[in-house]
């Protein structure tokens, strides 16, 4: 495996987002969580970038923006399964 600086920053990006989505998924499907873990998650992700001194501009507007291309990505779809409303934890 390449050393963290030998690969270009897109391909760090897309493995960090799919490994957190995969913890997210995890976590979510565990037992004896209140209420809507999701949002619990993006809540303390965004004190944690915040933390890390990333500005509230710069913050809020990562997470508009890829809102706003969700529609685009997800081609219609509220879910990526017709099937179940439980998260993946694998493909």
């Amino acid at each position: 495996m390449p050393h963290l600086t030998e690969e270009p920053w897109d391909a760090h990006s897309i493995t960090a987002a799919s490994n957190f989505a995969l913890r997210c998924a995890a976590i979510s499907t565990q037992d004896g969580h209140p209420g809507n873990p999701l949002r619990h998650i993006i809540v303390s992700l965004m004190t944690e970038l915040w933390d890390r001194n990333f500005s509230q501009t710069e913050i809020r507007g990562a997470f508009e923006e890829a809102i706003s291309d969700l529609p685009r990505y997800a081609q219609g779809q509220e879910r990526r399964s017709e099937t179940t409303t439980v998260p993946f934890t694998h493909f």
